[in-house]
């Protein structure tokens, strides 16, 4: 007996110290508690909690987790069910001390059970309506202790793997003030530079946060015709070629520019602090080209179907198949005038294309960016977030827009058409020729639930939220779109567990 005793006394000393106690005699000098009432109070802990299998409402029904908040007696599963599961009818697997005098669930305004109490001593059989407030009461085997538990079964109100692009969000495109021709924005040392063409006046707008109310604003006085598509950003310095070819730098945020000497068929984008693009000589042969600390240098010829113009957006990436960062672009037109449906790679070397089989389609000016997706877990009661390459928008070899979501979860080189909750909503215009940038917000919560045990960290009240921004581009009948929109996972504004 003096064994069995001590067990529970280890319980209840770590209850003691760190819980509000239960004990209705609490108002007692502590030197009249006895053992047996120590004893007492600790058998009303919930040692554990969780719920019984049942396919038909979830397969691993039972592999959900649950915290015991012992600090303000609550039980509920931090990482939510799946949205839709039904919790009005579960059976519970509950474990405390074998000689309490009852334990009862006291449910009010379910959805089933509006006013009931069932006891689990005698009727562990008997299902839980978790749609109302459920307390969990655990009563002493002496009935001088009554320990309360707010039992919560947390299911997801809205479809933890969608990709919402909030209307609300949408905003115009920087210093617009006439009618828009042309827009591209590129990012400089974490700022947006926003060139637009406004009735034939070139303006430059910088900002460090893409939903600013307010952008830097400067007309640039350019002494040639740009092609506004070719607009770019090393670290240093800015980039344009004129009407035929000609590559311009400016290292003064574009109030100078300076003839590079060199003409460009192309620009495909930057790598580290070099300009990359694509030139052609005189033969008619289409060459890489590179432009870095006022040196340009040409190339190799291009590979068999590389594109030559048209190619989406190059973002840089790190995998683990590589030692250096690694380059992406895809689509764009071909040599022949053909369209490409290829992703291809550079790893400061040597281009390669990385995608294989024909899910893509032959595509122009789409947009490509790294982001994320929310993947069932292996029982499938939770979600997890992957890593996911996307592609968006673009012209097909049809003349129509694409307006498909395509995604790859390993690195760029099997690719599939996106799951429904990812795609691109109806109420968004189809585009082509826009930039697309990720965004951290710090999202906070107020809620500070947490698990007690020994060594738990402080729990999370504010993270940051990755958001995607798409700028521009053009639609139906090549119309310029004068919009920024807003990209967000909804399983990504959720407050992390831990």
């Amino acid at each position: 007996m003096k064994r069995y005793i001590s067990i529970y006394l280890v319980l209840a000393l770590v209850a003691a110290m760190s819980l509000p106690s239960c004990n209705k005699k609490n108002d007692e000098p502590a030197s009249t508690t006895t053992d047996y009432d120590v004893y007492s109070s600790a058998s009303t802990l919930v040692s554990s909690f969780g719920l019984k299998a049942n396919t038909k409402i979830l397969a691993h029904l039972d592999s959900v987790k649950f915290t015991i908040d012992q600090d303000r007696g609550i039980i509920y599963n931090a990482d939510s069910l799946p949205r839709g599961t039904r919790i009005n009818a579960l059976l519970v697997d509950l474990s405390t001390a074998a000689n309490v005098s009852s334990r009862e669930f006291i449910i009010k305004n379910g959805t089933i059970q509006r006013d009931t109490t069932i006891s689990y001593n005698s009727s562990k059989s008997d299902s839980i309506d978790f749609t109302g407030d459920v307390t969990l009461r655990i009563t002493s085997y002496d009935k001088a202790h009554v320990r309360d538990y707010k039992v919560k079964v947390n299911v997801h109100k809205q479809d933890v793997d969608a990709m919402v692009w909030d209307p609300g969000r949408r905003r115009d495109l920087p210093n617009v003030m006439s009618t828009l021709w042309a827009s591209k924005t590129v990012m400089q040392d974490g700022n947006f530079l926003c060139l637009v063409n406004d009735n034939g006046s070139y303006v430059l707008s910088r900002s460090d946060d893409p939903l600013a109310g307010t952008w830097e604003k400067a007309v640039l006085p350019l002494p040639f015709t740009p092609q506004i598509e070719s607009f770019n950003a090393t670290s240093d310095a800015l980039y344009l070629l004129d009407g035929n070819g000609q590559l311009f730098m400016s290292d003064d945020m574009g109030q100078n520019w300076s003839d590079c000497g060199v003409a460009w068929h192309s620009i495909i984008g930057v790598y580290g602090n070099k300009l990359m693009g694509v030139m052609k000589d005189a033969d008619g042969n289409y060459l890489h080209a590179e432009y870095a600390q006022g040196a340009a240098i040409v190339g190799s010829q291009i590979p068999n179907g590389f594109p030559v113009e048209s190619m989406s957006n190059m973002v840089m990436a790190s995998n683990e198949w590589t030692s250096s960062q690694q380059a992406m672009i895809v689509g764009g037109i071909i040599a022949d005038g053909s369209f490409s449906n290829k992703v291809w790679g550079y790893d400061g070397k040597t281009w390669a294309p990385l995608s294989s089989g024909n899910v893509l389609p032959e595509i122009s000016d789409a947009v490509i960016f790294p982001y994320y997706t929310m993947v069932k877990s292996a029982t499938g009661t939770t979600y997890v977030k992957k890593v996911t390459w996307m592609i968006m928008g673009g012209r097909l070899s049809d003349g129509n827009i694409n307006t498909k979501s395509y995604v790859s979860r390993n690195q760029c080189i099997n690719w599939s058409v996106g799951e429904s909750t990812i795609q691109q909503p109806d109420y968004m215009p189809a585009f082509y020729g826009a930039q697309v940038y990720s965004y951290d917000r710090t999202r906070t919560s107020s809620s500070t639930l947490r698990a007690y045990s020994p060594g738990h960290v402080t729990p999370v009240t504010e993270w940051e939220c990755p958001y995607i921004y798409i700028f521009g581009g053009y639609g139906n009948n090549g119309t310029p779109l004068n919009s920024i929109w807003e990209g967000v996972l909804t399983g990504l504004t959720f407050k992390p567990v831990f």
